[in-house]
């Protein structure tokens, strides 16, 4: 809103406040003077009887016809505009009707009595009470009844006017001279306090702006802090999940790094399972590398210091380096796996290969990870090679799970997962997107993605090619490249006696697990989640051979290890329920021990410590057994 409307706007509620002010004051005082007309309707009969009690007509007494006059004619006067301030007050009809009535009493009592000097002063003081109304009309109705009055009544009748017999035609004038000084004198105090309370509604017209801009301002200023407490607020709880989510991606593939790193040391060891132990090594060891490439990159990103190197590049064989590493990891799921080139295409674009690579790697891997069967198909699309600014399209699609649109909105935010939930079936950091896509607009291009639940997923990367000038158009394959291939002995650690269930859904964390606790003399039994741990627990009390103890991971599909551990207190289980986790945040120990747990280990394990808690649980818990068993009150059951 400009100054000029600010300034009508303030006008006009200056206007209604002066309108609506003057109303309300007027419809006060008609209230008034229905009271004062009351008033002097009883005052006019209490005069005329006092001035004119009775006549006498020889031995005959009988009431003056002044009594009657100022009874019927007082009621006839004081009726209507007693009525009107009922029921319209505030009306100008009703003020000119009481102006009419107000003089109607003054010429009445100057009648009753005579024409006396002093009930002269009934008319001005009726004229001050009329300018209460602040209505100029109103005193010019006033004025002209009492001129027209003296002038009528001096003529015909001056006895009642002005007391005398003799009739006069100028000394009315002298009457309506008074008259109109004090009529003169009123208007001008009415102009001034029209103008005072003008100013009183302007000013009060001000307040209220000024009010309402603060409260605007208030408003907006609370609604900012809202918002900042509730981006500040989301921030948190997205770095709270990220810092458990990335302890966890961290952990995870640590306690294979380190858990075979001390196995391989093993001199018992055959030559193939020492290879084994090395590739897990190697493949847990690129997959945390991973990791912290991404949180560089974003962190390069985010401060504006990742730079591009373009230069000529072959889509066709990014394409097929890409295909060759991910066909493996397909392959191992039953889904298929497939590039599909539409023409022309040019033999090269300019491109930084390694950030294409990057992405092109992320999105392909992702399509791995979240389909479990049908296929997945990259297609790159045919280049018109004629425009102004040729774009290379590439779809990445799939036959996996695919989202909501809910989880599209929050795909590309960093640090964010579509699922956080601790039954989460996908792991990651929640980057590899988010760094995409950054990457994609540094080139010029653009990362978008089209989904919905159960349908799978597309992804498509649009970058500019670059100028094609002197570039052949390539139509053949070029030939795959080939894929690259992807603890220390503790004489002390103690021995365990018993039969242990490993609830892990690892593969290389429960080889890892498994060969200490065998190695310890412990019987294992592996299960991948929380309902089957239950089911094992039932199964083996059932036949006769209880466990000892129980390591459980607290983050595993279909039930986590929290689930699972309160299920089996809930059915009276009292073994030993260690949990074995990758969270190690502040609250986790506790949140695991709330559930039920007895201990707590963290991920990547220490074989000495792990053991050891084992040992320890174990032994503690057949010795409250013993104690129960031996007790008064076992041997009285």
């Amino acid at each position: 809103m400009n100054a000029s409307q600010t300034d009508t706007t303030l006008h006009a509620r200056a206007d209604q406040i002066y309108r609506d002010g003057i109303g309300s004051s007027r419809a006060s005082t008609d209230r008034m003077f229905a009271g004062l007309m009351l008033l002097q309707w009883v005052g006019a009969v209490l005069a005329s009887l006092l001035i004119s009690p009775r006549t006498w007509i020889g031995e005959t007494s009988t009431l003056h016809i002044h009594v009657w006059v100022a009874a019927i004619l007082g009621g006839v006067i004081a009726s209507l505009p007693i009525a009107l301030a009922i029921l319209l007050p505030g009306r100008a009809v009703t003020r000119h009707c009481i102006a009419t009535a107000q003089m109607a009493f003054s010429m009445l009592l100057i009648h009753l009595s005579g024409g006396r000097i002093e009930t002269h002063f009934h008319i001005f003081g009726s004229l001050a009470f009329l300018a209460v109304y602040r209505d100029w009309k109103v005193l010019m109705t006033a004025t002209a009844i009492v001129a027209v009055d003296h002038w009528a009544r001096g003529l015909w009748w001056p006895i009642s006017v002005f007391g005398t017999t003799a009739s006069s035609n100028w000394r009315w004038l002298e009457h309506a001279a008074w008259v109109i000084f004090e009529v003169s004198v009123l208007l001008l105090a009415i102009s001034r306090a029209l103008h005072d309370a003008r100013g009183v509604a302007l000013g009060r017209a001000e307040a209220e702006q000024r009010a309402e801009l603060v409260g605007a301002l208030v408003d907006a200023r609370t609604l900012q802090l809202e918002e900042a407490r509730a981006e500040a607020e989301a921030a948190s709880r997205a770095k709270s999940t990220f810092l458990a989510n990335m302890s966890h991606e961290i952990r995870t593939p640590m306690t294979a790094v380190l858990g075979f790193a001390d196995i391989i040391q093993d001199p018992s060891l055959t030559p193939e399972q020492r290879n084994a132990h090395i590739q897990t090594i190697r493949r847990n060891g690129e997959h945390l590398l991973g990791i912290i490439n991404d949180i560089l990159d974003l962190s390069k990103i985010e401060a504006r210091q990742m730079g591009l190197t373009p230069e000529p590049c072959c889509v066709r064989t990014i394409v097929a380096e890409i295909e060759s590493l991910m066909r493996i990891r397909a392959a191992k799921k039953g889904i298929t796996l497939e590039s599909r080139f539409e023409y022309p295409q040019p033999a090269s674009i300019t491109a930084d290969p390694l950030r294409l690579r990057q992405i092109l790697v992320n999105l392909v891997g992702n399509a791995v990870k979240f389909t479990e069967s049908g296929s997945i198909t990259v297609v790159v699309h045919a280049v018109q090679v004629s425009d102004a600014e040729p774009i290379l399209r590439v779809d990445v699609s799939d036959t996996g799970i695919g989202m909501s649109s809910d989880a599209v909105a929050r795909l590309f935010t960093p640090f964010t997962q579509v699922d956080t939930s601790p039954t989460r079936r996908f792991g990651g950091s929640g980057l590899g997107l988010a760094i995409s896509r950054r990457i994609a607009e540094l080139m010029g291009g653009t990362l978008s993605v089209r989904s919905s639940p159960g349908a799978g997923s597309t992804f498509t990367l649009a970058i500019p090619t670059g100028d094609l000038s002197g570039i052949a158009i390539h139509h053949q394959p070029v030939a795959p490249l080939a894929a690259p291939d992807a603890a220390r002995n503790d004489s002390r650690a103690p021995r365990i006696e018993g039969r242990i269930l490993l609830a892990e859904d690892g593969t290389d964390n429960q080889r890892l697990i498994a060969f200490h606790l065998r190695k310890a003399g412990a019987d294992i039994e592996i299960v991948p989640n929380g309902e089957e741990a239950i089911r094992a627990v039932e199964r083996a009390d059932q036949d006769g051979r209880p466990f000892n103890a129980i390591l459980m991971d607290m983050q595993m599909p279909q039930m986590d290890g929290y689930d699972a551990t309160r299920e089996l207190r809930a059915r009276g289980c009292t073994l030993p329920i260690i949990a074995l986790t990758a969270n190690v945040m502040q609250g986790d120990r506790e949140r695991c021990i709330d559930a039920g747990c007895t201990d707590y280990q963290t991920k990547p394990i220490n074989a000495p410590s792990l053991l050891g808690c084992i040992a320890l649980h174990i032994e503690r818990n057949r010795s409250t057994t013993t104690e129960r068993r031996g007790s008064p009150e076992a041997h009285a059951a």
